[in-house]
């Protein structure tokens, strides 16, 4: 599994590749017109014109209630795009059953990594928080999966200024290894003071395959223990979350020659921000987004690559 940024303007050159398993665009979707699956997020990029793009194997491709779906025989990717009609923590458990039974049904029944996106993140309805009620309808959905041996995957949720729920998944046939920050409490544990229902991720998922480790880092943020930290400085914040970040690859045992392949960083007002050590040296993607803490300013995740012979791969 590789993951890349390309220019929107070109994709028209990787319409034909058959071992893409998906397009995520940032902003107005660009024409396409090949066989795997392609989203458009409302997310202002920096630069803008980039897209992600995932590539692994020969893939084959699908749809089955409303999850579009690309999968090559190790990975599968599974996307949902709906329109938010009714309760809304309802919606999310809907669509978290939908991709749950997709990934089972083609035989990729592991969450390793999953991201989410949906606007007002912070706006109070129905009593509760959007965010608050989000890990209430994740939660419902995850129940039986997690008593079924299944794991919590690595997660990012962010906040968009477009309409409708995005929920995408990666997913695999063996499960990874969950890696959490000795800095922090796992947020599965946060005290009720966050809400009836504590988020349901981990702070990583370590993977193997044929070729070494992949560390596939969940949207991290200036949080120690369950408390924020730096409010309203941004550059402290951005410092604390590079720590968190570091004690995640550390705790999941990294290799010395351990290569960031791919970061996004999410900022809820700037464009940039200045990082450090490995984090600065990979490709990196600046979106514009609500961060799920008001009072925090950016957020950071990260795929981290190392080989069996001690050196990063992409």
């Amino acid at each position: 599994m590789q993951i890349r940024y390309h220019p929107s303007a070109r994709l028209t050159e990787l319409e034909a590749r058959p071992d893409l398993l998906a397009v995520v665009c940032y902003g107005e979707k660009p024409a396409w017109r090949g066989a795997c699956p392609c989203l458009s997020l409302p997310l202002a990029a920096h630069p803008p014109g980039l897209c992600e793009i995932m590539i692994g194997g020969p893939a084959a491709y699908g749809e089955a209630g409303s999850v579009r779906y690309a999968h090559d025989g190790e990975w599968l990717f599974a996307a949902i795009t709906i329109a938010e009609e009714g309760i809304f923590q309802d919606l999310v458990a809907d669509s978290y059953d939908r991709i749950l039974e997709t990934i089972d049904r083609l035989g990729y029944p592991c969450l390793i990594r999953t991201w989410q996106h949906f606007p007002d993140i912070h706006k109070i309805d129905v009593g509760l928080e959007r965010y608050r009620q989000f890990n209430c309808g994740r939660h419902r959905a995850l129940v039986p999966y997690l008593a079924a041996g299944g794991l919590r995957p690595a997660a990012t949720c962010v906040g968009s200024k477009g309409a409708g729920l995005t929920i995408y998944a990666l997913a695999r046939q063996r499960p990874g290894i969950p890696i959490e920050n000795p800095r922090q409490i796992a947020a599965y544990r946060y005290p009720a003071s966050y809400g009836p229902q504590p988020p349901d991720f981990v702070r990583a998922m370590k993977v193997e395959d044929a070729e070494g480790w992949s560390l596939w880092i969940s949207g991290t943020a200036a949080i120690v223990g369950h408390e924020s930290r730096a409010p309203g400085d941004l550059a402290a914040q951005v410092r604390e979350t590079v720590a968190n970040l570091d004690a995640v690859v550390a705790q999941a045992g990294c290799g010395p020659k351990a290569q960031v392949v791919a970061t996004k960083v999410y900022l809820r007002a700037e464009t940039t921000a200045r990082l450090s050590g490995m984090w600065q040296e990979a490709p990196v993607l600046y979106l514009r987004g609500d961060i799920c803490r008001s009072e925090l300013a950016v957020e950071i995740e990260a795929l981290v690559r190392w080989s069996r012979h001690g050196q990063g791969g992409r």
